[in-house]
């Protein structure tokens, strides 16, 4: 029985491995970069649009049990400490990766509950795969019974204002690290 637990408890680091990646992974060239996706009003919005502000990127879903609340915590969090001058400077954003059930009220809603200044992205499924191997992020569906889940990267991806992909941040950064990097980067 114990063998058995051991086994499971290895498969399961060996995933969640292949969903996080180290921060010294941000230097590699090729991560990051321009997308458009559609916010919650179902405009079409560019990482580009948001050049001079530092931006904390957050792949997720709605229905997401753990992961996903204490990550827009956090960003709640973040912009409170935040000194009032700097917030301007500051955008984060959750892009949802499950556009099935996470519709424009749905996203507007759940974001909303942690704070009106996160915005709220998604796309059709090929566009959101595109990007998230773009930022070394993957998520993919999980059927659950008559449901299904997303196992997602839990990481939190900084971009500096020139829009360049700087730093990732593995889940359980602390949120003073975060706040000494985002502050270090706003102009």
């Amino acid at each position: 029985m114990a063998t058995k637990m051991r086994f499971r408890l290895c498969i399961a680091l060996i995933i969640a491995s292949l969903f996080s990646l180290p921060s010294s992974w941000a230097d590699s060239p090729g991560l990051g970069g321009d997308f458009t996706l559609r916010n919650t009003q179902n405009d079409e919005v560019s990482l580009s649009a948001f050049k001079g502000k530092v931006v904390l990127l957050y792949f997720g879903f709605t229905h997401c049990p753990e992961m996903c609340p204490a990550a827009l915590l956090q960003f709640k969090q973040l912009i409170s400490m935040l000194p009032a001058n700097k917030r301007d400077h500051f955008q984060p954003i959750f892009i949802s990766v499950d556009p099935k059930r996470d519709t424009a009220e749905v996203l507007d809603r759940y974001v909303s509950f942690f704070d009106k200044k996160i915005i709220a992205l998604s796309g059709n499924e090929q566009e959101l795969h595109q990007i998230a191997k773009r930022y070394g992020a993957n998520f993919r569906y999980v059927p659950t019974g008559a449901s299904y889940t997303v196992d997602h990267t839990v990481n939190t991806f900084l971009i500096n204002a020139q829009g360049k992909l700087v730093r990732i941040f593995p889940s359980g950064t602390p949120t003073s690290e975060l706040l000494k990097q985002v502050t270090a980067l706003i102009p």
